[in-house]
């Protein structure tokens, strides 16, 4: 196979396991939940195990996705993703009367459906961010990168590194169709 050829098929291997058939990333559901107790029953509270014993959390969160208004991530130890999420105003608010009414109680990251990260309240969070230490997937990381802009960006530059990722996978998607057409041009030769 001629250079030519491998560069484009590199990208668009790289470009296409991020983005199955050819379409843009799903959009991620993340929500922090206050610990709970047993007491409060199944219909308000939901189980997470940590270690040799088991806490339970509320069903209902402190936050909601469409509050994040940046993220910025960071690779674990593990190969996995932490991030920290800054959230807007009210949310932050409500971030800051929560933790100072619950410290010494923990907070769980839910993503995806699945609880990503522990984090125990040893003080009030009142700066509007919340961290996930570690379990967020590189393919989940590239889903928060198309919906919201890296801490410090602005959203002019979050929209223009979007047209680019929009660029790449059209250019990868391109590729992948001229590969194939010459695979089969060759086979029926």
């Amino acid at each position: 196979m001629n250079r030519v050829l491998l560069i484009p098929l590199l990208l668009a291997a790289t470009v296409s396991l991020a983005y199955p058939m050819g379409k843009r990333p799903e959009k991620n559901r993340l929500t922090f939940h206050i610990q709970g107790s047993q007491s409060d029953g199944v219909k308000m509270v939901f189980p997470v195990p940590m270690g040799n014993r088991q806490l339970f959390f509320s069903k209902s969160p402190v936050t909601f996705t469409k509050e994040i208004v940046s993220l910025k991530h960071f690779i674990t130890d593990d190969g996995t993703y932490g991030a920290t999420f800054s959230f807007e105003k009210a949310a932050a608010g409500r971030i800051a009367a929560i933790t100072t009414s619950n410290r010494d109680k923990w907070l769980v990251a839910m993503l995806n459906g699945r609880p990503v990260d522990v984090v125990f309240i040893d003080k009030p969070i009142t700066d509007g961010r919340l961290v996930i230490w570690r379990g967020i997937t590189q393919k989940e990381i590239i889903r928060f990168e198309y919906a919201m802009p890296i801490t410090g960006e602005t959203r002019e530059q979050w929209k223009e590194r979007i047209k680019g990722h929009e660029k790449q996978r059209k250019a990868a998607q391109k590729a992948m169709r001229e590969a194939q057409e010459e695979r089969n041009r060759r086979r029926s030769q």
